[in-house]
């Protein structure tokens, strides 16, 4: 069984494209900067020949540079001077090779993070539930930051090293070929040795990473439930759970560490043994006048300038591998594509009524898991659908396929006629209002919440809605009012405040639609009253599908509809059903006649 092949990394192009002018700059920084560290090696080589030695100057430099035997002090001055000033061109193009480069890496990550996060968002949710949150977080922030890092690495560290080899190199077989050679016969042994590590170490660092996102997710889940972990004590299991995952990812760290020692030390250890040789052939030469000590002292320069490059890449070969596994996960998550996509040839209608049909629909999460069958109703405007049924019944499925958020398996739903499937995705979602089960709020105002639900409300219109559903004295009783921060997740807040806030947010989006998912589930009695008089008005105007377990918030529904195993096994009124003494008979006559439970007596010692 061959393994699935890896994520191209050439879409990161596409994102350095645009940057060309700053990246071209950059690289004529970096450019010059190696012309600087090829001349840097060359005031030295005068300053022992022609100072020191007094040999005479090549015929080219007669008149260009004070003549070493009469102007002796003078030669050192213009030589130290010379050193001098490309010890400061250096530090400056270093600058803004480094500030172009840095920029364009920031710019870079700015706009692979914005797509990212804009994708993620428009993936169906079939892919967001099998991802753990904390793994989102991972390729979204460490992944993508690694980016940076590397874009840096490569403009300030190889693309000038790299240069400069290639320079050094060319002076080297221009002063002495064979000599060049020897000192230039250890560039291929560094290069496959590099090669060597950096793909075990990249084997590493995939790991590493792999178990740093589970590590993550785990971390999340365990905060994010942190009052179930403490209201059954089980901080010491967590505990567990936490130690045994870090423990994967140190021992994958550790594993990464060693290859990384190994690196560099085998490196060193190379360079040694033929700086050392080299050393000992030059000296022989210059014993022999085949080579000059000036001219030694350029090739053994050069040497340590083509070393440089092979130990910084020993010391940045962690942040090659990190940025080469990142550029994997990242194109996993940009290789993926949403399932609920719009029809090519979606028109939006100019107007929308509201009437939903359901015909024959069927529909399962999985080849084994049909969860829907052969369902079919009508929920017309300005009346009430009720879904009635046990938990897990379906009812919740039905709600999920008329946004789209799943698509029918089989058969069809209509939206004032049309297949919904025909339709411009945000165009159909724009028609629907949603309140969940479990109302999500956003860290913001408790207005801003509810003006989330229409794009452009402002403060009047969110507690217009609140108060045209019945909710805005709860929400005024708030230390703050309307103007309460709410933090994450809506947690400082009761659940039958969340549950009134998002009913006002969906109440303002004006859709002719509208899905309340047990609309009463975390409300107390004379605030259910208050939602159900709020509905009613709705729906006067509005088409309403509402599921409750509690049989008493739907009764005054225009058509109830029961679901077992996701078959419709009876419809009608509230009377209707009472008088067909089937399924919701049982249930109503059933909840009626619970008995009160018994009072706790207590029993003096």
């Amino acid at each position: 069984m061959t393994a699935p092949a890896r994520p191209s990394r050439r879409w990161l192009v596409a994102y350095l494209r645009p940057e060309w002018r700053a990246l071209g700059a950059g690289s004529a920084v970096m450019a010059a900067r190696a012309c600087v560290l090829l001349a840097l090696p060359w005031p030295l080589k005068f300053i022992i020949d022609n100072v020191i030695f007094q040999r005479k100057l090549a015929p080219l430099l007669h008149g260009v540079l004070p003549d070493p035997v009469a102007h002796r002090v003078e030669l050192l001055n213009l030589l130290g001077l010379t050193m001098l000033g490309l010890g400061a061109l250096d530090a400056l193009l270093v600058f803004v090779g480094n500030r172009l480069f840095l920029d364009v890496g920031q710019r870079v990550v700015f706009r692979v993070r914005s797509d990212l996060f804009a994708h993620l968002q428009r993936l169906s949710l079939d892919f967001h539930r099998r991802q753990r949150g904390g793994e989102l977080m991972a390729r979204l922030s460490g992944d993508v930051r690694q980016l940076q890092d590397f874009i840096a690495a490569v403009g300030i560290d190889l693309l000038p090293h790299g240069l400069t080899i290639i320079g050094m190199a060319t002076v080297m077989l221009l002063i002495d070929w064979r000599y060049a050679l020897l000192a230039l016969s250890v560039a291929p042994i560094l290069f496959l040795m590099a090669r060597f590590y950096a793909d075990r170490l990249r084997q590493r660092l995939r790991q590493v990473r792999r178990q740093e996102s589970t590590l993550s997710g785990l971390t999340q889940e365990i905060l994010g439930g942190v009052q179930v972990v403490q209201a059954f004590a089980r901080e010491t299991h967590e505990d567990a759970r936490f130690g045994e995952q870090a423990g994967k990812s140190l021992t994958a760290s550790l594993q990464a560490n060693t290859v990384q020692a190994q690196f560099g030390p085998a490196m060193n250890f190379i360079i040694a043994v033929a700086t050392g040789a080299i050393a000992w052939y030059g000296a022989i030469s210059v014993i022999q006048g085949t080579l000059t000590p000036g001219e030694l002292l350029i090739f053994l320069a050069y040497l340590r300038g083509i070393a440089t490059p092979a130990r910084q890449f020993a010391k940045t070969g962690r942040i090659f591998g990190r940025a080469s596994v990142a550029l994997e996960r990242i194109g996993e998550y940009r290789a993926e594509q949403p399932s609920i996509v719009d029809d090519q040839n979606a028109v939006a209608p100019e107007a929308c009524a509201g009437r939903v049909e359901f015909r024959a629909v069927g529909f399962g999460y999985g080849a084994a898991q049909d969860v829907l069958h052969d369902i079919s109703f009508t929920l017309e405007p300005g009346r009430t659908v009720a879904l009635v049924g046990a938990t897990g019944s379906g009812k919740s499925t039905i709600a999920s396929l008329i946004p789209r958020f799943y698509d029918a398996g089989s058969g069809s739903i209509l939206l004032d006629g049309s297949d919904i499937r025909t339709l411009p995705l945000n165009w159909l979602r724009r028609q629907i209002g949603l309140v969940l089960q479990e109302p999500l709020l956003f860290q913001a105002r408790i207005w801003e919440n509810i003006a989330y639900g229409m794009a452009g409300a402002g403060r009047s219109e969110a507690i217009a809605a609140a108060r045209d559903v019945g909710v805005d004295d709860i929400i005024e009783r708030l230390p703050g009012g309307f103007d309460a921060m709410v933090n994450e997740r809506g947690l400082n807040l009761s659940g039958g405040q969340r549950q009134c806030v998002a009913i006002a947010r969906a109440m303002l989006c004006g859709a002719p639609v509208v899905i309340l998912d047990e609309p009463s589930s975390s409300l107390d009695a004379a605030t259910e009253q208050r939602l159900m008089r709020a509905l009613e008005r709705l729906a006067s105007q509005r088409a309403a599908l509402v599921i409750a377990h509690r049989l008493a918030t739907v009764m005054n529904a225009d058509l109830i509809l029961v679901l077992d195993q996701g078959r419709i096994v009876e419809r009608g009124s509230h009377a209707d059903l009472l008088a067909a003494a089937g399924t919701y008979a049982t249930l109503w006559h059933a909840l009626r006649e619970i008995p009160e439970p018994p009072k706790l007596r207590l029993v003096s010692p």
